[in-house]
């Protein structure tokens, strides 16, 4: 057979052959290659204590421990990373064996959530409250704000907040969340006007108008994403009094 050369001394059929050897090669290390690996999906989550006379607490999700003496009015810090299951477990326990919130909830990839633990120990058992949240800048000179009644005795409430003569009511008859609280109307934040207020919340029995807390001075920061929340009981004094809670999400 007669070979045709190339000016490197190679022939053509060597060529061919090398070139062959190549493709195998590569196709043998394609095939030896790894599986991609799926993309790992996560939710961050934070857990506020809310529940008054409930001592501090032991928080487990799916079974890892989260989070050790988480005390009332008291938030973990910051987001925490949640690695996604079909469903997680979180449990919530007392004096290190009393099991008092043992839920499942569901999470969406790389959404953000805040759970409130609230209520008595009724039945030597606690609730919590999963709620989503949009941490989005709420834009120039503007607050994200939403509110919860976690004050298992106080009456419904309305909320009045001041700046200089103007005034706005922020909150009307808003009730205790009791034990089914809508996740869709408690989730939502709405914008208001950053700036420092007067805040007053009033209950109303009857015809009777009462001021249970006045604040001289509440401060909305400008692109901060804020829940204000009612704690604590009626007639009770010191921290386990009815109290207006601001936690900031961002």
């Amino acid at each position: 057979m007669k070979h045709v050369r190339t000016q490197s001394g190679m022939s053509l059929t060597g060529i061919s052959c090398a070139l062959l050897v190549a493709a195998a090669f590569m196709s043998c290390k394609k095939n030896n290659d790894p599986a991609p690996q799926p993309v790992a999906k996560n939710a961050g989550i934070q857990i506020v204590h809310t529940a008054p006379k409930v001592g501090d607490l032991t928080v487990e999700i799916d079974g890892k421990k989260l989070q050790d003496k988480l005390s009332f009015l008291n938030a973990s810090k910051g987001y925490m990373n949640l690695p996604l299951q079909n469903e997680s477990s979180l449990k919530f326990t007392l004096d290190g064996n009393k099991v008092i919130v043992d839920a499942k909830y569901k999470f969406n990839d790389k959404g953000t959530y805040s759970l409130f633990l609230y209520d008595t120990l009724l039945n030597n058992k606690a609730r919590a409250v999963l709620l989503s949240d949009n941490l989005a800048d709420p834009g120039k000179g503007k607050t994200s704000l939403r509110f919860l009644h976690l004050s298992p005795n106080t009456t419904p409430v309305d909320i009045d907040v001041f700046k200089g003569r103007d005034s706005i009511r922020l909150i009307s008859n808003v009730a205790y969340i009791s034990d089914k609280p809508d996740v869709a109307v408690l989730s939502p934040f709405k914008s208001i006007a950053s700036g420092d207020y007067r805040v007053k919340v009033k209950t109303k029995v009857g015809t009777t108008t009462t001021t249970v807390l006045d604040i001289p001075s509440v401060k909305l920061l400008e692109g901060k994403v804020v829940t204000l929340y009612l704690s604590g009981l009626t007639k009770a004094t010191g921290a386990l009094g009815v109290g207006l809670q601001l936690w900031q999400h961002r």
